[in-house]
């Protein structure tokens, strides 16, 4: 029998979002102190903490990384630098900003880095006349809202005349007269179209629920209690025997079945969605389909955790290498490059010293090829050790 229940405590949010890592360098920047820059950084920070779908990198732990990898100090003035920072750092995210104080206006340049594949993936340009005092609480407030904004979407739920909907089972789509809303519940619906259109929850495997109630007293969350359909049963068998703690689980989580080792075959599973999962194995290709009658086939690939953590730690280890050489080969090209023009800068006055200096610069220019190939063919095995290890790292978490 349905029945609607309505819920007396207040939920804190309407999304189940799962935290982002994100790590900040220290600012750099021009005619502002550097201690000032420091605690423009730290601020900056701050105004990320208070986003709750986000946690910031220990800035200790930032400096001991970097520091091991080479860098004086954790801050960047070029894209480069940061592209390496971002995949040091291991977070998902990474920051870098430089601000430039132009008479009485500070300019921020902000760069919001992809961890994964070392891209910027967005860049803001932030200028206003305002204080010091006002640039490290409005502006940084500012800045962290514009940079962040195309991270994710941020839906702000204030309460105000929504109606929050909650489903058993959850992952319900809503009709909303003959149109289907995105998403699914729990979600939030204007009371207005609650009270104005016929409402109906839908969900594969129950029974199409029509809400007729509205919550009362002021409430703004409705819960309601899905009916399943009658059972349609089919069968499932694997293409090789499976090892210990294989465990089939429903898409709702509902039903889980721990499967004997050696097992080939699983019979009578409910019509529905269903995956393989274990406590000591990564299972690829574990996902499958039960239809009426019928006898589905998988062949999922599983592997044991500690094998897939073995390999995440060597790829890890190659990639570092590889990262350290670029970093050191780039370094060495600034040196040439800063070398050069110093040298070109001091020419003599006699024809000698002259001489001297140019067969200098060409010695130091023979080098520049060189490093460039070095730099060029260290890129490669960098990025697919990183990418291998980020590859072997999301098995490890899903």
């Amino acid at each position: 029998m349905r029945k609607i229940y309505i819920c007396v405590i207040f939920l804190l949010s309407s999304v189940n979002a799962e935290d982002h890592t994100i790590a900040v360098l220290d600012f750099t920047g021009e005619g502002i102190h550097a201690d000032e820059l420091k605690s423009l950084s730290e601020q900056f920070r701050i105004e990320l903490l208070k986003m709750d779908t986000l946690k910031v990198q220990d800035y200790d732990d930032m400096y001991r990384i970097l520091e091991v990898a080479g860098y004086v100090a954790p801050s960047c003035n070029t894209i480069a630098c940061g592209v390496i920072s971002s995949m040091l750092l291991e977070q998902e995210l990474m920051v870098s900003a430089h601000i430039a104080k132009i008479g009485e206006v500070y300019v921020v340049e902000a760069r919001l880095f992809n961890s994964e594949n070392g891209r910027v993936i967005n860049f803001i340009t932030y200028d206003h006349e305002l204080t010091l005092e006002g640039l490290n609480t409005r502006g940084m407030h500012n800045v962290a809202e514009q940079l962040m904004s195309s991270r994710v979407p941020m839906e702000v739920h204030l309460r105000q005349n929504l109606v929050y909907i909650k489903s058993k089972p959850s992952g319900a789509m809503l009709r909303v007269g003959n149109d289907t809303l995105s998403g699914v519940t729990p979600m939030s619906i204007d009371r207005i179209v609650l009270e104005s259109r016929p409402i109906i929850i839908l969900k594969n495997e129950y029974e199409p629920f029509l809400v007729k109630q509205l919550p009362e007293d002021n409430s703004d969350i409705l819960y309601i209690e899905l009916q399943r359909r009658v059972p349609q049963i089919g069968d499932v068998v694997f293409g090789k025997p499976l090892p210990k703690g294989i465990v089939i689980v429903s898409d709702d989580g509902q039903d889980r079945f721990l499967l004997k080792k050696g097992s080939k075959s699983f019979k009578k599973l409910n019509q529905g969605k269903y995956h393989l999962e274990s406590n000591s194995h990564i299972i690829n290709n574990g996902s499958f389909n039960i239809k009426h009658r019928r006898v589905t086939e998988v062949n999922p690939e599983i592997y044991l955790i500690s094998n897939i953590i073995k390999m995440r730690d060597t790829y890890k280890f190659k990639r570092n290498i590889f990262l350290s050489i670029l970093s050191i080969s780039i370094s060495y090209r600034t040196y040439l490059q800063y070398e050069s023009e110093n040298i070109y800068s001091d020419y003599g006055s006699t024809f000698d010293e002259g001489a001297l200096k140019h067969d200098q610069i060409d010695e130091l220019d023979k080098q520049k090829p060189l490093i460039n190939i070095l730099s060029g063919i260290t890129i490669i095995p960098a990025y697919y050790y990183h990418a291998k290890y980020l590859e072997m790292n999301q098995w490890l978490k899903n």
